[in-house]
């Protein structure tokens, strides 16, 4: 039996039930499950139409590296890692992830381990919402969504603070304490991920890390290098060469 039919009987093979077909009819959340090498062997209806597969089928047996680039999943994995060995959970964390058009936005995600009857840990199960799709139960998102509409417009050019806290209509003082309470990093903190994650796409499609430099808004390659590998934990030059291995 070839590794994608292990995959469709694992719930057959761990004596557990299927996910309810209501699962299916959620419109704001993704639900998935994997097993303990990080195949899912479960997603729902709006988790394909989002990665535009003709069929549920055609996720399972895949793992977040077909989907993702390295890096989210590298993280993705290991969180999955400490849900099934450290039996941690998970709860609304908060992640930039970007779409099939490399456009970067705000997902909330929630994981705990997946076990069968036993209470032996087979896997890991969760859901993911979009925040654009849950805008009036995801206040946070609600309060600063012209501000994040703004950042991702305009974050290749100089960013005034200020003019944030006036898009979300607070004072200065209000705009930052909120803003870090509510996403546990500041708004120059969160115009540095998004300036990274963009300028990983580039990396990605080949540009030159001298041209990256200039189109997401950093003043010069050598702090773009230094900021990259803090974020990164490598150089742009070797993230190019292992995007492409």
């Amino acid at each position: 039996m070839d590794m994608l039919n292990k995959v469709f009987d694992f719930y057959q093979q761990h004596d557990l039930d299927k996910p309810s077909p209501l699962f299916d009819l959620l419109s704001d959340a993704f639900y998935f499950a994997k097993n303990r090498d990080g195949h899912f062997v479960y997603a729902n209806r709006l988790l394909f139409e989002h990665f535009d597969l003709d069929d549920p089928s055609d996720v399972i047996g895949k793992t977040d590296y077909d989907f993702f680039r390295f890096d989210i999943a590298d993280q993705m994995h290991q969180d999955d890692l400490k849900v099934m060995n450290e039996g941690m959970t998970i709860n609304n964390k908060l992640e930039l992830v970007q779409d099939g058009k490399g456009d970067v936005h705000w997902f909330i995600t929630s994981k705990l381990a997946l076990k069968n009857k036993a209470g032996d840990i087979i896997g890991v199960e969760g859901f993911t919402r979009d925040a654009r799709r849950s805008q009036s139960s995801f206040e946070p998102y609600n309060v600063f969504r012209h501000c994040i509409s703004y950042l991702q417009q305009n974050y290749m050019n100089s960013i005034s603070i200020e003019e944030l806290a006036k898009l979300s209509c607070m004072s200065l003082s209000t705009f930052e304490r909120r803003f870090k309470r509510q996403f546990a990093i500041t708004p120059n903190q969160y115009v540095k991920r998004l300036r990274i994650h963009k300028a990983c796409e580039l990396l990605m499609a080949g540009y030159s890390i001298q041209h990256v430099t200039m189109a997401c808004g950093f003043c010069d390659q050598s702090y773009f290098t230094r900021e990259f590998r803090v974020s990164m934990g490598m150089t742009p030059r070797k993230y190019q060469l292992k995007s492409r291995t």
